[in-house]
């Protein structure tokens, strides 16, 4: 046999090798990194529907479970779709992951889409705002814009505190006091 397609062959087993034994670790550590709090099942909205029950079930597998609001109606389908090709990987090294049918997974899609976020339209007048930067940089990371009216003005302050939580957990720079005041303000400001 080739020297170099041996190599080859070594390699990719010892690769094979190390992931499959650190995978039951990396299973355990993931809740944290991925959702740094996430919900229990009894706090989801709807918590008896379907719905929730399959969002419980299948998605507390690999990481916490997400609050609904987490993303954007519009944002939940795409990320739901990312989040089974992490399961069929993960389902691939260990063997208790569940993959939902595919009626359960349009149950939680459909669920996820009417409990999520409203997110700023994309022909929205406040999109031409100048502040609307800030918003883009430090919310976009994660999610959609939301659309400030969704809200009271006053729960904007512990919102953004929370967000601003999240990125340091996830190694993302915090935003400064006059960055989180702008968004703060973008966000409160009364439009009607």
């Amino acid at each position: 046999m080739n020297q170099k397609f041996l190599r080859l062959i070594t390699a990719l087993a010892m690769l094979f090798y190390f992931n499959c034994s650190t995978a039951g670790e990396w299973g355990k550590d993931i809740k944290q990194i991925v959702i740094p709090f996430g919900m229990t099942a009894d706090r989801l909205p709807d918590s008896q529907s379907k719905g929730a029950t399959l969002l419980a079930s299948y998605c507390t597998q690999c990481h916490n479970i997400p609050s609904p609001k987490m993303h954007s109606t519009g944002d939940w389908p795409m990320m739901f779709e990312k989040m089974m090709g992490h399961a069929l990987l993960m389902a691939g090294t260990l063997h208790n992951v569940k993959i939902p049918a595919d009626k359960e997974k349009k149950e939680i899609v459909s669920y996820l889409e009417k409990n999520g976020f409203r997110e700023l339209p994309a022909n929205s007048p406040l999109r031409g705002e100048p502040q609307i930067f800030n918003v883009i940089w430090f919310c976009s990371v994660c999610h959609a814009v939301p659309d400030p009216d969704q809200f009271p003005a006053n729960e904007w302050n512990k919102i953004v505190d929370r967000m601003n939580s999240y990125r340091n957990k996830q190694g993302r720079e915090e935003m400064s006091n006059a960055d989180r005041k702008e968004v703060i303000n973008f966000l409160s400001k009364k439009r009607h």
